[in-house]
């Protein structure tokens, strides 16, 4: 049951939030923390399971889990660039936690469609869209040109108080 209802949430949150259009993978995502691994760079030192005695360092490229400091939880991901990230072996995009399912002692919580839709509707409002030097150039040309409507149709416009010129009021009357 547990499976289902996290590909039920993570089809609901494609179909909903969509894809990222940088890298077109599924933009927000429900995963499990103990299943999660990631590739390093670095040196790490190699322990038994049972005793954590040392039996050396190994250096390279080394697979460990992602979530090494968390309880075993349900992680709500979002689709981020991988920049000033080194040891990190991905692609040029990688997902990051946003929220985890444990309450403030650590226990889990359960997974909640509500706590979801809250979360990322939050986020969603408060990304910032960011313009293209076209996006200025054409938001500029619509600033002008209400503008410019706004001026010419003042200076459009008769004044009320001054009577409009006619023939007869601007040639001179030899009388």
């Amino acid at each position: 049951m547990i499976q289902s209802l996290d590909v039920e949430i993570n089809k609901r949150l494609l179909r909903l939030y969509g894809k990222d259009s940088n890298c077109l993978q599924q933009k927000y995502r429900i995963v499990r923390s103990e299943k999660q691994t990631e590739k390093r760079y670095g040196s790490y030192d190699i322990l038994t399971q049972e005793t954590g005695i040392w039996l050396g360092r190994k250096e390279g490229l080394v697979e460990i889990k992602k979530y090494w400091y968390l309880k075993d939880c349900w992680i709500l991901e979002r689709v981020e660039p991988n920049t000033n990230r080194k040891d990190l072996f991905a692609d040029k995009f990688t997902y990051e936690p946003i929220f985890t399912f444990l309450d403030k002692d650590n226990n889990e919580l359960p997974l909640n469609w509500r706590v979801l839709e809250f979360i990322i509707g939050k986020l969603n409002r408060a990304e910032k869209k960011f313009l293209t030097e076209e996006d200025h150039r054409q938001e500029e040309e619509k600033k002008m040109a209400l503008e410019s409507e706004k001026v010419f149709g003042i200076l459009d416009q008769p004044e009320p108080t001054k009577e409009l010129p006619t023939f007869k009021s601007s040639t001179l009357s030899l009388r």
